[in-house]
């Protein structure tokens, strides 16, 4: 007990003398905020439609993440990982932002294509495809926005960008769902989670003055930072294509083998975990930074430690939370929903685990390693697609939480020993 509260003691000095615990109270808070504002966007669209729309809903909000990686490219990472070190010694990043634009414009490009192909090919319904292409590029640009925030350390600003988009999502679900005089169905409420954010892009311009920052460079290295991204973010991208696909399996095997009403079980309990993703989300946006400027040290281990204990610290605080998952549920969906307290106990420890776990895949990115990255995710996707296969079927949604765990222990393990051997260096 002794060394636990000596660790501990010596994780909250660290974290002073890096304005850790500064920094991360306001993003917390504001992610916090941003989680409350989308869980009951979410709530609130559940009881507005039917399970068997609700299931539609899932379905296709479970797309939208995919084709925003690929409207990404794997920029966000990129972006913090080259411009933070600019951003501290007060140099321009011109050419890097220009370049990613580009990167961007193809990126768009090849989602237009992607979406020609799939309405040739599946005779999708051709309002959803252009939802989420056009979706997928708008919420892109939130996340763009995001880094930049993050590579200059603007914790303030990014404290008040974080909730923007969730509260114009719900403002405008709450307006029309009062004032349509026909039911909405789930194309509607996706248009509005997807298209919405684009009305408060302009405001980042007055978070982030002209002068801090420019968007213009000489050609050449415009060109020069264009190859190093691109060379950066396909395996970068990779590695984001196969973590969301292993993340979204589950989904997609629950609705080739079962009826809407499982997707909308499991779904509705996966939507519950969002307070997990800002967490983490938040959790990487305060150390990545810093591991990017110590990649070259030898400080780096010691504060990968350090991030991984305030990880398993963090799970550990959360853990009664499991105890909540009946009374949370019932409270707000009735019996409509009974189904998924089981799905959302079987998912709790994972969400708990990937706490412990994030700052391992957030130190491969800061070493450079997307190639490995990409290849834990494609283990993850394999396995997720094997323990799918043999669960689901006969399992229902509970099948589908438990192939989500079990397809991840794989990954992490390779990543414990990788680190156990880099440290041994």
């Amino acid at each position: 007990m002794k060394r636990i509260k000596n660790v501990f003691t010596l994780l909250k000095a660290e974290l002073r003398r890096e304005g850790v615990l500064k920094n991360s109270f306001f993003v917390s808070v504001s992610k916090a905020f941003s989680s409350i504002m989308n869980l009951a966007f979410m709530i609130y669209s559940v009881n507005l439609i039917s399970k068997t729309e609700n299931g539609k809903f899932q379905f296709y909000l479970s797309l939208l993440p995919v084709v925003l990686a690929i409207a990404e490219f794997g920029l966000p990472n990129a972006l913090i990982k080259y411009i933070s070190p600019l951003a501290d010694k007060g140099e321009d990043p011109g050419a890097i932002l220009r370049a990613s634009l580009r990167i961007k414009f193809y990126s768009f490009l090849a989602l237009a294509i992607l979406a020609l192909i799939s309405f040739a090919l599946t005779l999708e319904n051709y309002l959803v495809l252009v939802v989420l292409l056009f979706g997928g590029i708008i919420v892109s640009f939130i996340s763009y926005f995001e880094s930049l925030f993050i590579s200059y350390r603007k914790y303030i600003a990014l404290s008040l960008w974080n909730p923007l988009p969730n509260i114009l999502r719900l403002t405008i679900l709450y307006f029309i769902a009062e004032t349509s005089i026909h039911p909405l169905t789930y194309l509607d409420i996706l248009t509005i989670f997807a298209i919405s954010p684009i009305f408060i892009l302009f405001l980042f311009f007055f978070f982030f003055g002209g002068k801090e920052i420019t968007w213009s460079a000489p050609a050449k290295e415009v060109r020069e930072s264009e190859k190093k991204l691109i060379l950066f973010n396909l395996w970068a991208f990779t590695a984001s294509i196969f973590a969301i696909l292993s993340d979204r399996l589950e989904v997609f095997f629950l609705n080739q083998y079962h009826s809407p009403e499982a997707v909308a079980d499991y779904g509705t309990a996966l939507q519950l975990f969002s307070g997990f993703v800002i967490i983490l989300a938040t959790f990487n946006s305060i150390i990545y930074p810093k591991l990017s400027r110590l990649a070259d040290s030898d400080e780096f281990p010691v504060f990968l430690k350090k991030a991984v204990m305030l990880g398993a610290l963090i799970a550990l605080c959360l853990l009664p939370g499991i105890l909540l998952a009946e009374p949370i549920l019932n409270l707000l969906f009735g019996a409509k929903y009974s189904n998924s307290i089981s799905v959302f106990k079987i998912l709790y420890p994972n969400f708990l685990l990937q706490l412990v776990f994030a700052p391992l895949g957030t130190a491969l990115f800061a070493l450079g390693q997307p190639r490995m990255l990409a290849g834990l995710a494609l283990l993850r996707l394999l396995f997720g697609a094997m323990f799918d296969y043999l669960i689901i079927p006969d399992n229902g949604a509970n099948g589908a939480a438990i192939s989500m765990f079990l397809g991840q222990i794989v990954s992490w393990l390779i990543l414990v020993g990788y680190f156990m051997a880099f440290f041994r260096k």
